[in-house]
């Protein structure tokens, strides 16, 4: 990959352990999860948006990383990569990633994404989550679901201090590649 990841995503890209497939809900210009193959860290990135711009504007940084001209068409599958339309977890199938990156978004609007459906958002092992606003709202939410937090750090990103959650439900094994909950 060309592109230098910033001190935020590099850091969310260390929770990733090798050979986890990652489900990047929001994905705006894909750079995490091309990161994450390109680096041969994770073999398959499910890339999500629920607008069709943001969605076109991965799959050209895709298809730019990858060297090809493919046309652009949610749901199409290439190189490590799956692009698909939609809200929230609604893309994508119970369990199919071992890791849902939920970042740059409100805590809040993480904490709906979430509980709008208990049983999907519960078949995934690990979740990094980076609220840009309103941590407090999503700790809190993971608190009274069950949930588990496994570690919390902070990462610089344009000057401004940025809050990385990973979490699992608290029926989920727990987080590969992490020590304790904190």
């Amino acid at each position: 990959m060309n592109k230098k990841l910033s001190p935020r995503l590099l850091t969310m890209a260390g929770f990733v352990a090798p050979g986890e497939s990652v489900a990047d809900i929001g994905t705006d210009h894909a750079y995490l999860p091309r990161y994450l193959v390109a680096n041969g860290i994770s073999p398959f990135a499910i890339l999500t948006d629920m607008k069709i711009g943001p969605l076109r504007m991965a799959w050209r940084s895709v298809c730019i990383e990858l060297g090809s001209d493919e046309a652009f068409l949610p749901g199409r599958r290439t190189g490590g990569y799956e692009l698909r339309l939609g809200d929230g977890l609604a893309p994508l199938s119970a369990g199919e990633a071992d890791a849902v990156v939920v970042a740059g978004m409100g805590g809040e609007t993480i904490a709906e994404i979430l509980a709008a459906d208990p049983a999907k958002s519960g078949s995934f092992g690990k979740y990094i989550l980076q609220p840009r606003t309103k941590a407090d709202a999503l700790r809190t939410w993971l608190n009274g679901a069950g949930w588990r937090t496994f570690a919390e750090t902070a990462a610089e990103e344009k000057g401004r201090m940025c809050t990385i959650i990973v979490a699992a439900p608290g029926g989920a094994p727990g987080c590969a590649g992490d020590t304790q909950e904190v």
